[in-house]
């Protein structure tokens, strides 16, 4: 089993370590984002071709603003369309923006709904 390496990051530094993880031979596998009880937090995973694999954690709030790294690696707008939608979780600079419209949902980011929301 390969070491899970985790490495914490603050949304000004983003751009600049995607840029990095590229120069190293790196692509983007994917980027995920999970929600816990207090906060949210981006996963950015990259992965050489020897199957060398790394993660970026970044920490979130609801609404918060992240810069987009889609300028480093394009296809990384399809995962910032869909946090931006599904978590409510503001990207700038995106390649493509679709401007909230990724994904039509009954319910406005339904993935940052909390259980006191519900019952409302």
């Amino acid at each position: 089993m390969t070491e899970r390496i985790i490495n914490p990051v603050i949304a000004e530094e983003l751009v600049d370590c995607a840029k990095q993880y590229l120069q190293k031979g790196y692509r983007l596998i994917q980027i995920c984002c999970t929600k816990t009880p207090s906060e949210m937090y981006l996963l950015y995973s990259f992965e050489k071709l020897d199957l060398t694999m790394e993660n970026l954690r970044l920490d979130v709030q609801s609404g918060d603003t992240i810069p987009s790294i889609s300028d480093v690696y394009f296809a990384a707008f399809l995962y910032e369309n869909e946090i931006h939608d599904l978590y409510g979780i503001n990207v700038s600079g995106m390649a493509v923006d679709f401007q909230g419209t990724f994904y039509e949902t009954a319910v406005k980011q339904p993935f940052n709904i909390t259980a006191a929301d519900m019952k409302e």
